[in-house]
């Protein structure tokens, strides 16, 4: 089996596992900081395009990166977007030296701290994961 076979298994796996445990999380996506899609998850429509998901995140990956380099002088870890139907959360990811932007996007049944803890979890489960043969 080839390593990026292997590795989107795992991701399909850690994925799956988030969204069967929570019915309000909507958007899982993982993407290269240059707006390349990785791997993605969506309970969304059909009509629902990866791509514009990944460049997406990877704007808001370097909007993020830049306000929190200028007014705090450091790199950006999560950013979030509320809405009135949801929110979505943007963390950071430093893998085998390369930048990535996990994303989630939650209803509104679930609040904020909750989405936190649930995507910090699974960037650190993803961090766990072999990732060198990816993007």
């Amino acid at each position: 089996m080839s390593d990026n076979k292997k590795l989107s298994e795992q991701l399909i796996g850690l994925f799956n596992e988030y969204s069967s445990n929570n019915d309000a999380i909507e958007i899982i996506s993982l993407a290269t900081t240059d707006g390349f899609p990785v791997h993605h998850f969506s309970r969304l429509s059909e009509g629902f395009d990866v791509e514009t998901m990944a460049a997406a995140a990877s704007t808001l990956y370097s909007v993020s990166n830049a306000v929190t380099k200028q007014i705090l002088s450091k790199s950006f870890k999560i950013t979030f977007i509320e809405s009135e139907q949801g929110n979505v959360a943007f963390v950071a990811l430093q893998l085998n030296d390369k930048d990535f932007v996990l994303s989630m996007s939650a209803k509104g049944a679930m609040n904020i701290a909750s989405l936190r803890l649930l995507i910090n979890r699974l960037a650190v489960e993803i961090g766990d994961l072999d990732l060198a043969n990816v993007a």
